[in-house]
């Protein structure tokens, strides 16, 4: 009678033996797919907004901040959003609203932040941030702490960044090493140059040179290759990167576009027939003025000679003849100008002239018959004379 209640045992052992076993292997399957599913949900999105805008360069110190944004969709209602802060005080926001923009469009804004030196002065450390905006959703984000006093380059110094209505130009040299000997030569470098021209915050122009090796001076020019609009403001931004150590900074110049041209002293040609005078332009402002030459003699007297010159840019080149006409003999204070159409002179040159013998003022010459009959006569006789000649 035992024998029934055995078997009823073993089976419900077998049971519980095969629940417990397939428990355990979806208990085991549940904990690896788990974490994949969390993954997917966490980072998924993330990776998601990192294709839509990638900040790709973010530079800022105390003066100003700019930062380019690849765009890997066509998105629009974007903006860029840059702020500074020292501690939890706001100092500066600005946002620039971006125009729809195209999937692989790259932008590049730049803030001049414009504090006060006196207040960074009483700051020890500053924030800088980048927003890339979709509306309210950030699509991107840098940000950047740095002290007021900017990093300078250790093995560099620049001697000079300047630029005009003509070009911007740089020299660098090396610096010497602090507490060597003079005979101990300094390190060579390696930089990379970044240079934009700006119209207010639009950037017009942009130019990049990777790897320079500066071993001794390093001098550079560029110059703007578009006309630049008279009497208008433009900033010429320059960030040096420097390989070792990496760091970055940044230098600007300021300047109004405006007309300027200048003599070539070595080719002025003056004598007692007239004058030769050589202008170069020398900025991107096109030169649109004359060559006025004035005479004053021994006595006081002044005669004035003027003659319209081309349109000149940087680089070009106009020779302008004068002739006088009436000046009489005696010795003479030559000056040259160059003005524009406002009358402002831009360059001058002086010089002496002796006239031996005066030069007479041409006039116009009527035609008459006589004289058309003389003519003739003489070309007549210059022709048979010719002929005789040839004939012997």
């Amino acid at each position: 009678m035992n024998l029934p209640q055995k078997k009823n045992s073993f089976k419900y052992k077998g049971f519980v033996f095969r629940f417990f076993t397939i428990l355990l292997f979806l208990t085991m399957v549940c904990v690896e797919l788990s974490p994949a599913f969390a993954a997917v949900d966490e980072v998924g999105p993330q990776e998601e907004r990192k294709q839509d805008a990638v900040i790709t360069d973010f530079f800022s110190d105390d003066e100003l901040s700019d930062a380019t944004v690849q765009f890997e969709q066509s998105l629009e209602n974007i903006s860029l959003v840059f702020t500074l802060s020292s501690g939890k005080k706001l100092l500066k926001s600005e946002t620039f609203l971006l125009d729809p923009v195209e999937k692989g469009q790259e932008v590049t804004k730049i803030v001049f932040w414009g504090v006060k030196e006196d207040s960074g002065k009483d700051r020890e450390s500053y924030t800088a941030r980048v927003f890339v905006k979709n509306n309210s959703e950030d699509l991107a984000f840098r940000e950047l702490s740095f002290s007021y006093r900017s990093p300078t380059l250790s093995k560099l110094k620049l001697v000079d960044f300047s630029a005009d209505s003509e070009k911007a130009s740089i020299l660098m040299t090396l610096a010497s090493p602090a507490g060597f000997g003079s005979m101990q030569l300094p390190e060579p470098s390696m930089i990379d140059l970044d240079l934009k021209l700006l119209s207010g915050t639009e950037i017009i122009y942009s130019e990049k040179q990777k790897n320079i090796p500066v071993t001794n001076n390093y001098y550079n020019a560029t110059y703007w290759p578009f006309l630049l609009e008279k009497d208008k403001n433009y900033t010429a931004l320059l960030k040096i990167h420097s390989h070792s150590p990496d760091l970055t900074t940044a230098y600007r110049s300021n300047f109004m576009a405006e007309e300027k041209v200048e003599i070539i002293d070595q080719e002025i040609d003056v004598d007692e027939y007239g004058a030769s005078v050589t202008i170069i332009g020398r900025s991107q402002v096109p030169f649109n003025g004359i060559i006025r030459v004035v005479l004053t003699s021994e006595e006081g007297r002044v005669q004035a000679f003027e003659e319209t010159a081309d349109l000149l840019t940087a680089g070009k080149e106009d020779t302008i003849g004068i002739i006088w006409q009436g000046v009489p003999k005696g010795d003479y204070n030559v000056k040259i100008y160059v003005q524009n159409q406002e009358g402002e002179i831009l360059d001058s040159h002086e010089t002496v002239l002796r006239v031996f013998e005066p030069v007479a003022q041409t006039s116009p010459v009527e035609d008459s018959p006589a004289f058309n009959s003389l003519a003739g006569l003489g070309i007549f006789l210059c022709a048979g004379l010719l002929s005789g000649r040839k004939r012997k």
